[in-house]
């Protein structure tokens, strides 16, 4: 499991990295226009991503309890522009890595228990709440992925199998 996570999270780090990079050739208003499923503009979509993980992993790693992870919201007016959301998206991504990188199978094995602002309270192996914030990641850049196309530009591919056969060394033909 423990490579499942790993991989998880690199794929993540560089499929993050080509969707900033595709953001960066649009205009101001392609950027902040309402032009994303997911949470109207694709710079709120973008802030929307990256405010869930960092709250995750802030929660999962012990800086913060799950209360003041709760309260981690990025503005997407504090990613105005996409040189600012990497920066944000740098430190989130350092932190996330810091975590998994020192996980073991044991470890994503235990159990994480949980009780919400609500009062309700569950818990789940370690391993499932990684790949659910992993799995929320892969929609949410599918959401700003079309955003991207819907103003006529080329997000590029950024599925997961084209970035384990581009790491092989292999070509991959999405047409095939």
């Amino acid at each position: 499991m423990l490579d499942v996570i790993k991989t998880s999270y690199a794929y993540d780090t560089w499929a993050t990295a080509r969707v900033l990079d595709a953001l960066e050739g649009l205009s101001e208003e392609e950027y902040n226009g309402p032009e994303c499923s997911g949470n109207g503009s694709l710079r709120d979509t973008l802030a929307h991503l990256l405010s869930c993980q960092w709250g995750w992993f802030s929660w999962l790693d012990g800086s913060k309890s799950l209360e003041e992870a709760y309260g981690l919201t990025l503005p997407g007016g504090a990613i105005a522009t996409v040189a600012e959301a990497r920066v944000h998206w740098a430190a989130i991504d350092r932190q996330a890595h810091a975590f998994v990188d020192t996980l073991t199978d044991a470890a994503l094995a235990e159990s994480c228990a949980w009780t919400n602002l609500d009062g309700h309270s569950d818990a789940a192996p370690l391993w499932k709440l990684l790949l659910h914030v992993a799995n929320h990641g892969t929609h949410t850049r599918a959401q700003i992925a079309a955003g991207i196309r819907r103003v006529g530009a080329d997000p590029g591919n950024i599925d997961l199998l084209y970035w384990e056969l581009s790491h092989m060394g292999r070509r991959y033909d999405a047409t095939a």
